[in-house]
C-alpha cells in the first residue's frame, strides 16, 4: 500500500521574508494573508506553499538530522506530506528505506504530531506528518 497524502506542503527557504511577499504576492499575483510567524503561506490547488524565514528552517532541518547553512543552498526545499496514521509514517520511511531513500532522525513524537523524515536518493528532505487532523481526514476518504 503506497502513501495516500491529505495534504502537500513545500516549504521553501528564504532569506528575506518581505521581499518574497512582494515577489510571491505582487509579481506573480498569489493570495496570501502575509508574513504570520516567519512564514508566508500560499494556498494553491493541491498544494500549500510555504516561504519560510531561513532561521526558522534551520530549525526543521535540524529536527530532522540535517545539518542546516546560516544560507539556504539553491533549491533547498522541504515536501511534507500529511497522511492518516502514524503507522503509514512508519510504512513509509521503511518503503523509502528500501527503496534507496535514507532515514536521518527516526519517527516521533514533535508538538502533538507523529512526525518521521526521510531523503530521496538526491537528498531531497521530507517530512512526513500525522496527528489528529491527518486521521480524521483520512477517515472521511
Amino acid at each position: 500500500m503506497g502513501m495516500k497524502p491529505s495534504t502537500v506542503v513545500l516549504s521553501l527557504p528564504v532569506t528575506e521574508l518581505d521581499r518574497s511577499l512582494l515577489f510571491y504576492r505582487d509579481g506573480l499575483g498569489l493570495a496570501t494573508s502575509g508574513i504570520d510567524e516567519g512564514i508566508i503561506a500560499f494556498e494553491l490547488p493541491n498544494l500549500s506553499l510555504f516561504l519560510v524565514d531561513h532561521r526558522e528552517y534551520a530549525k526543521y532541518t535540524t529536527r530532522a538530522g540535517v545539518p542546516s547553512a546560516s544560507t539556504p543552498a539553491a533549491g533547498a526545499c522541504i515536501i511534507s506530506c500529511a497522511i492518516g496514521s502514524k503507522q503509514e509514517v512508519d510504512d513509509t520511511l521503511a518503503r523509502a528505506t528500501a527503496a534507496g531513500g535514507s532515514v536521518s532522525t527516526p519517527a516521533g513524537d514533535h508538538d502533538g504530531s507523529y512526525m518521521g523524515y526521510f531523503s530521496d536518493p538526491d537528498g531531497h528532505l521530507w517530512e512526513l506528518v500525522s496527528n489528529t487532523r491527518t486521521e480524521a481526514a483520512a477517515a472521511q476518504e
